[in-house]
């Protein structure tokens, strides 16, 4: 039988949060950057080591067409109910509301975020739509990247 490590990983891996050493790292360290180097971009078309928060739709606009090679997205199921999570140690409160007029302005919503999406991804990438029973028929037959 293996024996286990008791290793932890350490904050000298660039761009890694590891629990506990948050505080350790530079600014530029949790960005992805030591101190003594840079590190290279991982692509040329944008820079994949960062995190983007807010409405997917402007920060979409902002990328160059046929740049990415992978989308997952789970975004709001049109469940028509308000979620509230308390989380982490600290119990910080997120939530977000889950309601709709009606399904039709569900999609009204979500149609120009998957066209902006479509418009992003590379003709050899994937687009994988998380949702659930309340949309998911609508979902499907939304023209996002056309008959074909």
């Amino acid at each position: 039988m293996a024996k286990k490590s008791d290793a932890k990983p350490t904050a000298e891996t660039p761009g890694r949060r590891v629990a506990g050493k948050e505080n350790s790292l530079s600014p530029g360290e949790r960005a992805g950057v030591r101190a003594d180097k840079k590190i290279a971009k991982p692509s040329p078309l944008l820079d994949t080591r960062v995190v983007y928060c807010g409405d997917n739709l402007e920060h979409l606009a902002k990328l160059p067409d046929a740049c990415v090679d992978l989308i997952y997205i789970d975004p709001p199921f049109n469940s028509n109910r308000n979620y509230e999570v308390f989380w982490g140690e600290t119990k910080e409160k997120r939530a977000f509301e889950d309601r709709h007029e009606n399904t039709k302005a569900y999609i009204d919503y979500m149609r120009p975020r998957c066209g902006q999406l479509a418009r992003v991804l590379k003709k050899t990438g994937s687009f994988y739509y998380h949702c659930d029973w309340h949309a998911s028929h609508y979902v499907k037959v939304m023209p996002i990247f056309g008959e074909n």
